[in-house]
């Protein structure tokens, strides 16, 4: 229930703020967004609704019942209803940003002043005249509208005109448009279009020669696409200027390690790496959430990532049918292994040895020679198994037949989840399931989300489950 109220705001701010689609209207869109922001995106918001289900006519819309459980929600739909039947504006986008201070833009071009705000009468609350801009509130966001467009954001009204009046200021030192591959990417017509900053770039410093540094920020682009009813982003990491930025040190996925996975394994997650990958995005979130233990922990661990040159994968599966009710090791089956050097798997062996000694725990040898642990009312298995640190709650056995590897083959990293249906969850879940998967390469990342026992449009189905 926390989540459902969390998602619905967050969704009302995003696509309220709907409108334009041709590339010369998005390059007069863009105009206004500073190449500083940290994020940003578009999206086709009509287009969005009618993926969902929704069916416009005229200024009037029919909603499928599975989303009319909220006003809110209906609301939104018939405001995009009544921009487009006005002709005020094309609800078949909407730019988004996010200043330094984490404050929320969005704009659209207007055609008609007098005309949006007639169309706009029944869900905006339009009060007094601020200089160029006509006010207004709708839920918790504020209503700017000019002559040339309309802004919302979520700054308090006496904040929003100056914030505006700054966000546009600073653009004209260099905005989104100007950045071409930034440009291109939030134009193209996709159902979303998003870039998000990449942390560490400057975002106001000369570059060593007085260039404009904001055209060697790197940003991770994403668009998002419904065909054959199934959800597909697209990901890849590029400088403002579309020159793309590959990932260094991945390799492929060994498939051998696909062999060890039963058939009943829902979940699984590999990625390639050569000691060349860059470990720092990761060590330094994890340091910077954790306290004096777990950076002390984490200085031990380092090095051991460092030297891997191979494949990680990890992959899981429900052990019973409370699996998802009871978050417990003993709910589910699990492996993890990590392709290292045999040196690296002996030291860690060893240092897993003395811990469980001083524990006073007494593991088994199997007959493989794997190390077995009486953990959690199970058996954990640790060991070395054809080259890699192997730890699980099963035996790994190398001729088990699943299919991951239609998912993995010859990529760089992949994960894939499947949950038959969503009522495993509990609660009023529906009855079809999801599919999700993933493949990356250094270049580019690719996703599916399909439903599983359902024809029921993709996007009606996740936002039935939000609202």
């Amino acid at each position: 229930m926390k989540s459902r109220l969390f998602a619905l705001p967050l969704l009302a701010m995003i696509l309220l703020g709907a409108i334009v689609s041709s590339c010369s209207k998005d390059h007069k869109l863009l105009d206004v967004i500073p190449a500083s922001v940290g994020q940003a995106g578009t999206i086709r918001v009509k287009q969005f609704f009618e993926e969902a289900g929704c069916k416009f006519d005229n200024g009037s819309v029919t909603v499928p019942a599975q989303l009319q459980g909220s006003a809110r929600f209906t609301g939104l739909v018939d405001f995009v209803a009544a921009v487009d039947a006005s002709g005020s504006a094309d609800p078949n986008a909407v730019a988004w940003a996010a200043d330094s201070r984490s404050n929320l833009y969005m704009t659209m071009l207007v055609n008609d002043r007098a005309k949006f705000k007639e169309a706009s009468a029944e869900k905006i609350e339009w009060a007094d005249e601020t200089g160029s801009f006509s006010c207004g509130k709708v839920g918790n966001m504020t209503v700017l509208l000019d002559d040339a467009r309309v802004w919302l954001t979520d700054r308090e009204p006496a904040d929003a005109v100056k914030g505006v009046e700054t966000f546009v200021k600073e653009a004209k030192d260099g905005s989104l448009a100007s950045m071409t591959g930034l440009e291109q990417v939030l134009s193209a017509g996709n159902l979303v279009n998003a870039v998000v900053r990449q942390e560490g770039d400057a975002k106001g410093k000369k570059g060593d020669k007085g260039e404009n540094p904001q055209l060697e920020a790197t940003w991770a682009t994403l668009t998002l696409n419904v065909s054959d009813n199934k959800l597909v982003g697209n990901s890849s990491v590029i400088r403002a200027d579309g020159t793309p930025e590959p990932i260094k040190g991945l390799k492929a996925v060994n498939p051998a390690v696909l062999a060890y996975v039963p058939e009943n394994f829902n979940f699984a997650l590999g990625i390639g790496v050569t000691p060349e990958f860059d470990w720092s995005v990761l060590t330094g979130a994890i340091s910077a959430a954790g306290g004096f233990q777990v950076n002390a922990m984490l200085q031990t661990v380092i090095p051991y990532l460092q030297s891997i040159d191979g494949t990680i994968f990890l992959a899981a599966g429900p052990a019973n049918q409370s699996a998802y009710d009871e978050l417990d090791f003993g709910n589910w089956q699990f492996m993890a292994m990590v392709h290292l050097p045999q040196q690296k798997i002996n030291d860690v062996i060893g240092m897993i040895r003395s811990s469980l000694f001083m524990a006073g725990v007494s593991p088994r040898q199997g007959a493989d020679g794997m190390m077995i642990v009486p953990q959690y009312g199970m058996d954990l298995y640790i060991g070395n198994v054809d080259g890699y640190l192997a730890v699980g709650n099963i035996p790994f056995e190398p001729t088990r037949q699943n299919s991951l590897a239609p998912v993995f083959a010859g990529k760089d990293g992949a994960m894939t989840l499947n949950i038959p249906s969503m009522k495993v969850f509990g609660g009023s879940m529906p009855d079809f399931g999801m599919d999700l998967q993933i493949r990356m390469s250094a270049d580019n990342t690719t996703g599916e989300v399909s439903l599983v026992g359902s024809d029921t449009p993709i996007l009606q189905a996740i936002l039935s489950g939000m609202i």
